[in-house]
């Protein structure tokens, strides 16, 4: 379409005086063919030239260019270097990505505590998924030291979320008074709502316990 190319060009234009964030958008314009020829490698090199002047979309979309070998060949190292700059500007999804490749040890040396750590900062902004994850590591003392109290709290906000598995794992904690008071009613609740939700596994514990 005329309006896709005119924008396309209009960031050309801009990328071409220095502008960092036009060159990222100018890399969405390839790598989504929109107003351009799709080419993902020149995709890419527009993220880059974006990144290399302090884009922090750019941080992330490098980032995920290399952890997909999308426009470049797929790297891991490098895809955990500019996952970490986009973290340290407060992306939440590249906060996530590296808890994941510290977790894993994909492209870094596997290490727990680091990965609980970026996953507490994306479950701060609300991201449910780390949340749970953290929940879980405070059940296991897995790269923390292990709190009830801590598994608790995180899945009681995943709950709030609107999570199924949260939903029973908080009703099942109130139900055994483990990190949180026993309380035999939002024990029932929390569970009902997993019910609610489609989690079989909350289905049959309401049905073997009579709640």
């Amino acid at each position: 379409m005329q309006k896709d190319r005119n924008r396309a060009n209009d960031y050309r234009q801009k990328a071409m005086e220095g502008d960092a964030r036009a060159m990222n958008n100018l890399g969405t314009c390839y790598h989504r063919g929109d107003g351009v020829v799709e080419n993902h490698a020149t995709a890419f090199e527009w993220y880059m030239k974006a990144a290399e002047a302090g884009d922090v979309y750019a941080y992330f979309n490098v980032a995920e260019c290399y952890w997909n070998g999308d426009g470049v060949e797929q790297n891991y190292e490098q895809s955990a270097v500019w996952y970490r700059k986009a973290a340290e500007e407060g992306d939440m999804q590249a906060q996530v990505n590296l808890a994941n490749q510290y977790f894993l040890g994909q492209g870094v040396e596997k290490d727990h505590a680091e990965a609980n750590k970026w996953w507490t900062e994306a479950a701060f902004k609300g991201h449910t998924q780390s949340m749970i994850n953290l929940a879980t590591n405070y059940w296991n003392g897995d790269g923390v030291e292990k709190s009830m109290e801590e598994c608790a709290f995180w899945y009681g906000l995943a709950a709030q979320n609107g999570n199924p598995h949260a939903c029973f794992a908080i009703g099942w904690l109130y139900q055994h008074g483990m990190g949180v008071k026993e309380d035999k009613f939002l024990a029932r609740k929390w569970i009902q709502k997993a019910v609610w939700l489609g989690h079989q596994p909350a289905a049959d514990y309401l049905k073997e316990h009579k709640l």
